[in-house]
């Protein structure tokens, strides 16, 4: 059997918030918005990071679950770029919260890292593979 895993659903505070910061720090791709009515708030929008989904919907819909929960605690996602460097001086220039880890860090599995907040919280390491390849 075959998997492969195609997506993420983050359940956001603002959808148009999370949808600038995916797309001016991270390089997302708007590919679909949804509203219950016409011109009405987004309930749903699609955004594409190369193969990946990522799927944010308001989280005022199910604000009793969320009650005595914050989105973004207990998940941490992750994105390989080519150049971490570069990524890193790009949040910089964006105003990027960098508040988890600051500068890339080389680790010892072989990866240049940094940890990256999104307006909601969930965390993201974005690395770079130094080991030619062996976490591809």
């Amino acid at each position: 059997m075959s998997a492969k895993v195609t997506s993420a659903f983050l359940y956001v505070e603002d959808v148009r918030e999370s949808i600038e910061f995916y797309q001016d720090i991270v390089g997302a791709e708007v590919s679909q918005l949804h509203a219950e009515v016409e011109d009405g708030p987004i309930t749903l929008a699609i955004l594409r990071i190369g193969e990946f989904a990522l799927m944010l919907h308001p989280q005022d819909e199910l604000a009793d679950e969320f009650a005595d929960q914050k989105p973004g605690v207990g998940i941490h996602l992750q994105l390989r770029v080519d150049d971490i460097d570069a990524f890193y001086q790009h949040c910089i220039d964006e105003g990027a919260m960098l508040s988890l880890s600051g500068e890339p860090v080389d680790q010892e599995w072989g990866w240049r890292e940094l940890a990256l907040k999104d307006p909601d919280g969930y965390v993201w390491s974005i690395y770079q593979d130094l080991t030619g390849g062996q976490w591809s």
